[in-house]
């Protein structure tokens, strides 16, 4: 049996933890009056190259003291697990979406655990952009969108 090398390439790719990603969060624009939305980029650090899939685990919102903001999340992943090849080019990202029934709050960061291998993966912190309303959805990761 031949294995040909972007198969063998593929195998052999590690998967990305924190030090591998270039992790930010942007605003896109409102789809509606009562909601946001947001995107996260998983970009690949200098020289990185790796594969992530899943979802981001222990998700929590911090105010600018780093308390937590007690913001509930209702769903969001799909339930379709896809790896997402990081290097070169190449990003994953995670789309975030909130619905406002009542005020917005203003998160100074997002942490949560990147998805590891088996077990849970690095605790990450990552500046928030703007307000969100108080019932948040959190996707899986995929490759970018558009």
């Amino acid at each position: 049996m031949t294995v040909t090398g972007t198969v063998a390439a593929q195998a052999e790719t590690s998967w990305c933890t924190g030090s591998d990603l270039v992790i930010s969060a942007h605003r896109m624009n409102k789809p509606s009056a009562n909601a946001t939305a947001h995107w996260m980029r998983f970009a690949p650090a200098e020289g990185a190259s790796c594969k992530i899939g899943g979802s981001l685990s222990n998700v929590r919102f911090l105010d600018a003291g780093g308390r937590d903001m007690n913001i509930p999340l209702a769903g969001g992943q799909t339930g379709h697990y896809v790896e997402v090849p990081v290097g070169g080019i190449h990003e994953a990202a995670v789309y975030v979406g909130s619905e406002i029934q009542g005020p917005t709050v203003t998160p100074a960061y997002m942490m949560f655990n990147l998805p590891g291998q088996n077990s849970l993966g690095d605790l990450v912190l990552v500046k928030w952009p703007s307000s969100i309303g108080t019932i948040v959805r959190v996707g899986d990761l995929t490759p970018p969108v558009g």
